[in-house]
């Protein structure tokens, strides 16, 4: 039997965040001259102050070239600075600004509106918690599969 391809979950799953980062990506630009992927690592700088490029790599899954553009990009906006690690002067920590702490909380304004009021503008309580509790679900039964071959 031959599946349609929107049957498939990770063809939904995609479709589902292209479109939702689509729509978010235009509220974050006309708000903030930001996008999505500039405040994922403006907030998990401001999550892990002092973080490293490669735990700050590692933590947002961002390419290391596309991530050395937004983190210079978010200190030449005065969003983050970037200052020699006291316990390796070989490496620089992040840290960010008061400028970045509240372009930051003006994000997650903007973000958790546009979740509440679109995405899951149709759904009760219960199901979003059912929806929450199956996604964390999924996630632990995919990281405990064998590696694909």
């Amino acid at each position: 039997m031959t599946k349609k391809l929107e049957t498939y979950f990770t063809y939904k799953l995609d479709m589902i965040k292209s479109e939702a980062v689509r729509q978010v990506n235009e509220l974050y630009r006309k708000e903030l001259g930001l996008v999505v992927r500039d405040l994922r690592v403006l907030r998990q700088i401001g999550d892990a102050p002092g973080i490293g490029v490669s735990a700050l790599q590692a933590a947002t899954f961002i390419e290391k070239t596309v991530l050395s553009k937004v983190v210079s990009r978010l200190i030449e906006l005065g969003l983050a600075e970037r200052t020699i690690s006291p316990r390796d002067a070989r490496a620089f920590e992040l840290t960010l600004t008061a400028k970045g702490r509240k372009v930051r909380e003006k994000a997650d304004r903007i973000g958790a509106g546009h979740e509440q009021e679109v995405m899951f503008g149709d759904f009760s309580q219960e199901e979003l918690e059912s929806l929450d509790y199956l996604l964390d679900k999924l996630m632990q039964s995919l990281k405990r599969a064998p590696s694909a071959r």
